[in-house]
């Protein structure tokens, strides 16, 4: 046996392995919330057709609920999936440095939505606050990420797994372009108009569903392999 494998065959990472299994819990229920805001998404489309044709009065109550409880449903999911992630990351973090600056940056990112929800409510910024809240969230959300799975490679590494820790390369790559990429299709939605907007956002609205899809089954499988690895 190679001096990497026997170094790797006795190490254990208990800290590291509850984190990772929180933080794959937090990321299916953020699936769930998305899943049920696109639920909310289109009876919202229904509602407004039912608006326009006979105003806010011929607007169903099946189509009513159909919105309403999905979206509370996909707000508070994601809220205890935002917490399980903060846990997840600040228990993994005994085991690598790399989770605690995810945690560190978490918080972060938790504080400013704090900050940013009062101004909203108090009126304060309009659409360019929303079009920011937007940007810092996907900033954070792939800075969280990319130190979930580097810590997951540099746990890899220190088991002599060299195939997870160049999948973990891969897998980042991917989502931060799917990120990203939504990031470009919200600002351009933001920016343009008329026949250019329905083209340009069409075109990487496409690109981006595509890579998003892919990206996240990549990443919750880099998760679900790790949560083995570390088993």
């Amino acid at each position: 046996m190679s001096q990497t494998y026997l170094r790797g065959y006795f190490m254990n990472f208990p800290n590291a392995l509850k984190g990772i299994k929180k933080i794959y819990i937090s990321e299916m229920l953020m699936l769930l919330s998305g899943a049920l805001g696109g639920v909310a998404s289109f009876f919202g489309t229904q509602a407004a057709k039912q608006i326009e044709q006979g105003g806010a009065e011929a607007i169903e109550a099946g189509t009513a609920f159909g919105v309403m409880i999905p979206l509370l449903a996909s707000g508070i999911i994601a809220i205890i999936a935002v917490f399980i992630q903060f846990f997840g990351l600040k228990s993994a973090a005994n085991d690598d440095d790399n989770f605690k600056t995810g945690y560190t940056y978490a918080l972060i990112g938790l504080v400013l939505s704090v900050v940013f929800s009062i101004l909203s409510y108090t009126k304060i910024g309009g659409d360019l606050l929303d079009d920011l809240v937007k940007l810092v969230s996907s900033f954070i959300q792939v800075v969280v990420t990319f130190y979930v799975i580097t810590g997951i490679k540099s746990l890899s590494e220190k088991l002599g797994n060299t195939e997870m820790a160049a999948r973990g390369k891969k897998t980042f790559n991917i989502y931060a372009a799917a990120i990203i990429l939504a990031s470009v299709v919200e600002l351009a939605m933001t920016v343009l108009s008329g026949g250019l907007k329905t083209a340009v956002v069409g075109i990487l609205g496409a690109v981006m569903l595509v890579l998003m899809v892919v990206g996240y089954i990549l990443y919750l499988g880099y998760l679900s392999k790790a949560k083995k690895m570390l088993a």
